[in-house]
């Protein structure tokens, strides 16, 4: 029954995933302007409040293709310490 919702859950992600692309390749200045805003957003973050994000290849891909949502998944898995966060030995 689990991997029944699994499926429907994943289906409707990709949709929504399909849908988003195509909004964005209609408006290819929205998708560059939500990116940059999302890059200086991250930058901003971990200067002026020490957020602790590392900047790296990865944290910034992930920023610059999905932008203000990118970031928001990005603070949500810090914040939950799942990922994107330093250890401290």
């Amino acid at each position: 029954m689990a991997k029944r919702y699994i499926e429907i859950g994943t289906v409707i992600v990709a949709l929504v995933a399909l849908w988003l692309l195509f909004t964005f390749i209609q408006n290819p200045i929205a998708l560059i302007m939500n990116s940059i805003v999302a890059i200086v957003i991250l930058m901003l973050l971990n200067l002026i409040f020490r957020m602790g994000i590392p900047i790296n290849i990865i944290t910034v891909l992930v920023v610059a293709i999905g932008g203000i949502i990118g970031l928001l998944l990005i603070l949500l898995l810090r914040f939950s310490n799942v990922a994107f966060y330093t250890e401290s030995i």
